[in-house]
């Protein structure tokens, strides 16, 4: 039975998947997999009439003896509308099986508004920031243990030099040094006062996180006090979380999404989500305008190549989903600009962290770093 036939509506989402291991084997483990996600029951003993909503493998081709690549066609109705039932139906018992990643994905029209996209996006962003061709820049606010008031004196000083999205640290939630209220309301207030002083139009971005019953109030609270954006957790709260704040927020505010706990998705080559589709179309689908990641040479593992292939991934098309701005960070410093811009090109967000906090003078680090991407 093919994916037309069993779908009378004919709309079907196409995932591909990597299935590592012998490729003498590749087929039978591609037809489980297209069962198990979609019905998890023996085909033999399903009704007729349920059928309709079994998955099916469409192609398979075995790239070397122990790798395989597979095509797997579900019916769209699989999905009900539903961020989270889609990530469910794409990957959910699969993830539990070794050797198996989900690489690519094609989704149907109707299913392309299942997350609000980024609603920003990228000349979104640099019009808000008065920055029309030249590449962005960020820093995080760290290190935690800083009381609300030092971190807003640092943000102060951040902004007073130019930096155009200055995001609490991931690790900021509401400790007893910098309860999320306070801090929220110290940063906002000092990010005001040096875009009054200087014209410029920095953004401070606080972070949500902490008990899910808290978010809509904390949403509320953070943007009374006059904050610019978000900084979310996906791979703490949920992709389905990114696209509730994104209902929360007015449509001009931006999401930068933090790849926190995600590593456990796209470390292992074998396994997993490959990373340029899981920071790259499935982030954009849940309403991230900005991604962070690691980039190569830093403190982490992730290769120029894998880099490359997250900002593709954040850039092609995917459907009618706009795209979104790369943000490569993890232990960059100024004298990387260069080679970043050559790697990632003008539209993107360049991050760095403590390092500039060298030298102890924080406005003037800011300088650096924006003469260094042309001012």
């Amino acid at each position: 039975m093919s994916a037309a036939t069993s779908d009378p509506g004919g709309a079907v989402i196409r995932a591909t998947y990597e299935i590592h291991g012998p490729v003498l084997d590749a087929a039978r483990r591609a037809h489980a997999l297209a069962v198990e996600q979609s019905h998890e029951f023996p085909t033999e003993l399903a009704p007729e009439h349920t059928l309709v909503s079994l998955a099916h493998v469409v192609d398979l081709v075995e790239v070397h003896p122990t790798l395989a690549r597979a095509q797997v066609e579900f019916p769209a109705d699989l999905a009900g509308d539903d961020l989270s039932q889609l990530l469910v139906l794409l990957f959910g018992n699969v993830s539990l099986q070794p050797g198996v990643r989900l690489v690519d994905l094609e989704l149907p029209p109707a299913l392309q508004h299942v997350g609000p996209g980024p609603r920003v996006g990228v000349d979104g962003l640099r019009t808000l920031l008065d920055a029309p061709s030249r590449p962005l820049l960020a820093t995080a606010l760290k290190p935690v243990g800083l009381s609300s008031a030092e971190l807003a004196q640092r943000a102060e000083a951040f902004a007073l030099g130019g930096i155009d999205l200055v995001k609490d640290d991931q690790g900021l939630a509401s400790q007893r040094w910098s309860p999320f209220e306070e801090r929220v309301a110290a940063v906002a207030a000092a990010v005001t006062r040096a875009n009054a002083r200087t014209g410029g139009r920095t953004l401070y971005l606080p972070t949500l996180s902490g008990p899910a019953e808290t978010l809509g109030r904390r949403v509320r609270f953070a943007l009374d006090a006059g904050v610019g954006g978000f900084l979310v957790l996906p791979g703490v709260g949920g992709l389905d979380e990114v696209r509730h704040v994104a209902s929360l927020v007015p449509a001009g505010t931006p999401l930068m999404a933090h790849p926190a706990l995600l590593g456990s998705f796209v470390a292992d080559p074998t396994h997993g989500i490959a990373p340029e589709l899981l920071f790259g179309p499935l982030l954009r689908l849940a309403g991230a305008d900005v991604v962070v990641f690691p980039s190569f040479g830093g403190r982490f593992s992730f290769t120029r190549e894998q880099c490359e292939a997250i900002a593709g991934g954040l850039r092609r098309p995917f459907g009618d989903v706009p795209g979104a701005l790369p943000a490569p960070g993890g232990g960059m410093g100024i004298d990387r600009v260069p080679e970043l811009l050559e790697t990632y090109g003008q539209d993107v967000v360049l991050l760095i962290g403590g390092e500039l906090h060298r030298g102890g003078d924080l406005r003037r680090s800011a300088q650096e770093f924006r003469a260094a991407v042309g001012g």
